[in-house]
């Protein structure tokens, strides 16, 4: 019993990390760590995403990849940073 649940486990954390790679996206533009370009939309930063550059992957802990938001979160992969911005 303990092999499969230990197969279980693994399964899932697979699966879960598939999912996770899925929602990536790669900054598009940066300019001036206020405007960036991410999935082909635009989003303002609330204040500044400081030193975020062109061709970091991002994660969209909030808010949506396809501009669909007030507002949104996302994660610097590549920076281990946090940022708000507005969608546009």
């Amino acid at each position: 019993m303990k092999e499969i649940t230990i197969g279980l486990f693994a399964f899932l954390l697979n699966l879960s990390v598939a999912q996770a790679a899925a929602n990536v996206y790669v900054i598009q533009v940066a300019h001036n760590d206020e405007l960036f370009i991410i999935n082909d939309n635009k989003y303002s930063a609330k204040t500044y995403c400081l030193g975020w550059k062109e061709g970091e992957r991002v994660i969209f802990i909030d808010g949506s990849p396809n501009g669909i938001c007030t507002s949104a979160v996302l994660y610097n992969i590549d920076r281990k940073k946090e940022c708000r911005v507005w969608c546009e």
